[in-house]
């Protein structure tokens, strides 16, 4: 996702000269304006930084929770802890709709221990660390709550 941002600023600084005088023509043509240069100047310098702002939001809301995504898969959740966070998704959607709690335990494994705030006899938690995350104290959890009939009721994730 870095990778991706830093070649979109490229792009934007290597279009930033014709685009001074494109601001420059379109100002001359639709306004009287005198000091055609400073705004223009301006224009070229504030019009990247909306733009960035603009790609980062829709690459950090749309673009990565897509590509961050996977399909469930127990033999992988159970085995590879650090793949658990692109699973979400999908087991929140799909997979723990209408199941037990016996079916949760058998396709999720035991479960990790403590829930970090949310204890009950009804409540199953599973760590899931984020694969960017560098600290070791946040990490997020998947909180499975059942109801009084022993089904899925919610299913979130939660960082701890």
């Amino acid at each position: 996702m870095i990778e991706l941002i830093f070649i979109f600023i490229v792009i934007e600084i290597l279009f930033l000269i014709p685009s001074f005088f494109l601001y420059r023509k379109f100002l001359k043509r639709k306004s009287g304006i005198k000091n055609l240069k400073i705004y223009s100047f301006l224009a070229t310098l504030l019009m990247p930084i909306i733009w960035t702002a603009l790609f980062i939001g829709i690459c950090y809301g749309i673009i990565n929770p897509i590509l961050r995504s996977k399909d469930f898969n127990s033999k992988d959740w159970i085995e590879n802890t650090n793949s658990r966070y692109r699973m979400i998704n999908d087991l929140k959607e799909n997979v723990l709709i209408g199941k037990n709690k016996t079916e949760v335990l058998k396709i999720l494994g035991q479960n990790d221990g403590e829930c970090g705030y949310k204890t009950s006899p009804n409540t199953i938690c599973y760590l899931v660390p984020e694969p960017d995350n560098i600290g070791v104290l946040d990490h997020y959890e998947l909180v499975i709550v059942f109801d009084k009939f022993g089904k899925v009721e919610n299913v979130s994730s939660e960082l701890i």
